[in-house]
């Protein structure tokens, strides 16, 4: 009777072990998300992202950059500030014509009435093909929608205004600087647009100068718009469904690990706004905004202020586009007088040296979350060894190997304590047979053993928990690396012309490593002791399963430091098994 009820209780706890699983491989992705370990998805194709809009769309796009921005908070207009940069030679330009602005960074094409029709990154392409175009952070479609725009009143100025401009095609190289003008008027208000632009960073500085007849209180604002920053790909897991189940094709998307989204720092502090309802309605900030912008992991348009104190910003998507503004309310204009305003503009990829060195509190844009106190080191220390070995594949692997060097002692108690609870594993189990009916006197007795023995059952836990901080700060710090970004590691898989690891930012295209890495799993669980409860050895043996299901789509560089880190630690459990 005792044997049927134990396997009964043996068979609910084998079923529950199974339902436990599939829990965790249905919930992951919400999980993840609502820890801040990746972004919400986004159902965005890339034809959405990259076709050009009809002249309807343009009007469209102008009524959705206008509304973006809220009326009713009062600011104050900032200083101009007067440049000492070498200016480049200037030439008039007819109206209705493009400028080309091009330096060793990035070409921006503008329009004749300010804006930008294409910002291309010269060192960064689309995808990983040598033969790619170069990444361009505005896109055809987000061209009409005014990025680099001026809202006065809400009026999207690019629109019904005439302009004239002061300036032509600028080739800017070393130190130089090249200033474009943009001159018209909107409701009665003369606007003068002064850009500036540097050839050794993506930094654009703006100052516009509103010059009324009479005096007036105005609505002032700066936009940047562009579409996904993120090339849209297949999930790995959707790729397999479809294969084993059937059905329609899955659609490509962005992935789920680089959301585009909209990110911006109110009172020196970052946050961030992912593709949903809230997004789609347009989500309003109000106080201390140092800067707005539109991000993924790599790259980012951002407006940003000196003039901080009771600004007003929105950020909204719009049929694939992304549209931020940021700009004061209750601007007083004197009769006759004008009046200066500032902005900069940064657009470009996250490198932590070009963020460092913009004003505003830029840097705050590269952020890796409650964890930045471990990841910012771990990143430093990455590009350190990148610097000799120059390969990130093979840096990873250093590093992780710093890290486990770290961790050693910790590690041997943590394996010590496991071979402790092997030894006493033939006691125990003659403990639950003579006790198993009874649990009060099966738990007395077997924390009776662990003190004879002076044994601590957590012993083996703790030195993990530990690290559990650096693994989700190293997590963060190789998630937003731009220096990861179409690094390869292993080109082609070995004896054969098939392209293999070329990115480290995208997953392993034949899941070698997240099955390799399954399988390191399996064998270190082989090498611990086994749990003395059979509910928690089921539980445990289907761990490695869910792991290498959840690294499939894991970028490849994060399954490189997983898969690294534990063959090193099942090298460290071999050397305590022989010491034993």
């Amino acid at each position: 009777m005792m044997d049927d009820e134990r396997d009964t209780s043996n068979l609910k706890n084998m079923v529950l072990a199974i339902g436990i699983c599939l829990i965790i491989l249905v919930v992951w992705n919400y999980l993840a998300v609502e820890m801040g370990w990746v972004e919400k998805p986004t159902q965005q194709t890339a034809q959405q992202a990259g076709e050009a809009g009809s002249a309807g769309d343009a009007r469209s796009a102008a009524d959705s950059a206008s509304s973006a921005f809220p009326a009713g908070m009062p600011g104050d207009p900032t200083s101009p500030v007067v440049s000492a940069a070498p200016a480049a030679p200037e030439a008039p330009a007819a109206p209705g014509t493009l400028l080309t602005v091009e330096t060793p960074l990035y070409k921006a094409v503008l329009t004749s009435n300010g804006t930008l029709r294409e910002f291309l990154l010269k060192q960064y392409r689309r995808d990983v093909d040598p033969e790619a175009p170069p990444m361009n952070l505005i896109g055809r479609q987000a061209a009409a929608q005014g990025s680099l725009g001026f809202l006065l009143n809400g009026l999207p100025t690019w629109t019904n205004t005439s302009w004239s401009v002061e300036g032509g095609d600028l080739n800017l190289s070393g130190q130089e600087t090249g200033r474009l003008r943009f001159i018209g008027e909107a409701e009665g208000v003369r606007i003068r647009r002064e850009l500036t632009f540097s050839a050794d960073n993506y930094l654009i500085e703006e100052r516009t100068g509103l010059l009324s007849p009479d005096g007036r209180n105005v609505k002032t604002a700066f936009t940047f718009t562009s579409g996904s920053m993120t090339e849209p790909t297949q999930s790995m897991l959707s790729t397999l469904q479809h294969l084993v189940f059937g059905g329609d094709e899955p659609e490509a998307t962005e992935s789920q690990y680089n959301i585009t989204r909209v990110a911006w720092a109110q009172d020196n502090s970052f946050s961030e706004e992912t593709p949903g309802s809230d997004l789609t309605a347009g989500k309003l900030v109000l106080g201390n905004i140092s800067w707005m912008s539109v991000m993924n992991n790599y790259f980012m348009g951002a407006v940003s202020t000196e003039d901080a104190a009771n600004s007003s910003a929105k950020g909204k998507l719009t049929n694939g586009l992304y549209s931020v503004v940021l700009g004061k309310t209750g601007v007083q204009l004197e009769a006759g007088r004008e009046l200066p305003l500032e902005c900069t503009y940064f657009i470009g990829p996250k490198e932590r040296n070009a963020l460092k060195a913009a004003p505003n509190g830029l840097a705050d844009a590269l952020d890796y979350g409650m964890f930045s106190v471990i990841a910012r080191p771990l990143v430093a220390l990455l590009q350190f060894f990148n610097a000799y070995v120059h390969n990130y594949g093979i840096a990873i692997i250093l590093m992780t190997i710093v890290i486990k060097a770290l961790f050693w002692p910790l590690s041997q108690k943590s394996y010590k304590s496991m071979q402790q609870m092997k030894k006493l594993q033939p006691m125990m189990l003659k403990i639950r047979e003579k006790y198993g009916h009874d649990k009060e006197a099966l738990n007395r007795e077997t924390m009776q053993l662990y003190k004879t023995y002076k044994v601590n059952p957590a012993g083996g836990c703790l030195p993990i928990v530990v690290q559990i901080p650096v693994f989700f700060g190293l997590y963060q710090a190789l998630l937003n690396s731009i220096e990861l970004r179409h690094s390869p590691f292993i080109t082609h898989l070995p004896f054969t012309d098939m392209p293999w690891l070329v990115d480290l930012s995208s997953q392993d295209p034949f899941m070698i490593t997240p099955l390799v890495m399954g399988a390191s799993m399996f064998v270190q669980q082989k090498m611990s002791p086994p749990s003395a409860d059979p509910t928690q050895a089921k539980i445990m043996m289907f761990l490695p399963l869910i792991f290498t299901v959840l690294f499939i789509n894991f970028p490849a560089g994060l399954v490189v430091y997983w898969l690294t880190n534990n063959v090193i630690s099942i090298f460290q459990q071999w050397l305590q098994l022989r010491k034993a």
